[in-house]
């Protein structure tokens, strides 16, 4: 079974190997089927390992280090030294050969580039982690490492798009300005999270033209991609977790 990876048209170099992967060509069953790359929402954990052996070995990777996601805005600096899951949202790397990886179902993936330093750069971004700032603190560390946020390049993935997440007034009160985040249709309000994660990026200091949002809705995909809101509307509310990752060959 092949693995779906699609890849963003901003991130374009031989120096990596990267890619925002779908559920296909894993290994695990039910509502994990099949490439659920997640330890934490109860898949077999044998299973689980293989298919993160699997994003690895596409990704050419010595290493695939993932995290203990906690909707938090807190990025850890990885090398060769550092334990899989942390408690963290992001990181960032500039050593070559380890795979860098968030998980997300319906949450948006972010993965960074700065070719002129060589750092890498992967974010999990719900709507609490952006708004806590995660994107803000990836693009942080990977200036400690060298970089400059003009020569940042960043792909938002597969995510739930606007059309799909609707939300409530009380939800919006967690939101200062960002008025364009919000649109009505059919008359309820939605709230549009690649467009939020792309300002969050651009008052981190990046050039707007460098930012890709690819525009997967995860919701209306969910035969290709996990997502946790059409489990819980629509199955039994359990499902896996996507991953996208990228690697400094």
């Amino acid at each position: 079974m092949s693995t779906l990876r699609i890849q963003s048209a901003k991130i374009v170099s031989e120096a990596l190997n990267y890619g925002f992967f779908g559920r296909s060509g894993g290994k695990s069953n039910g509502c994990y089927a099949l490439l659920n790359c997640s330890r934490f929402v109860g898949d077999d954990d044998e299973l689980v390992k293989q298919n993160l052996n699997l994003v690895r070995e596409e990704l050419l990777a010595d290493r695939l280090v993932t995290l203990n996601q906690v909707h938090s805005d807190r990025c850890i600096i990885v090398d060769d030294r550092t334990a899989v899951d942390s408690a963290a949202d992001a990181m960032v790397s500039k050593a070559k050969g380890i795979a860098i990886g968030v998980l997300t179902a319906d949450c948006a993936p972010v993965l960074l580039f700065d070719h002129k330093k060589g750092v890498i750069g992967a974010a999990h971004a719900g709507w609490k982690g952006a708004v806590t700032g995660v994107l803000g603190a990836t693009v942080q560390k990977m200036t400690e490492l060298g970089s400059d946020p003009a020569d940042i390049v960043a792909a938002i993935g597969p995510c739930i798009t606007v059309e799909n997440y609707e939300i409530d007034e009380d939800f919006r009160h967690n939101f200062k300005g960002n008025d364009d985040c919000f649109h009505m249709i059919n008359s309820k309000l939605h709230f549009n999270l690649p467009t939020y994660c792309c300002n969050r990026l651009t008052e981190a200091g990046l050039d707007k033209k460098n930012i890709d949002i690819m525009n997967i809705d995860t919701y209306s995909n969910q035969e290709n991609y996990f997502s946790y809101r059409f489990a819980n509307q629509h199955t039994s509310g359990v499902c896996g977790r996507c991953l996208s990752a990228i690697c400094l060959r």
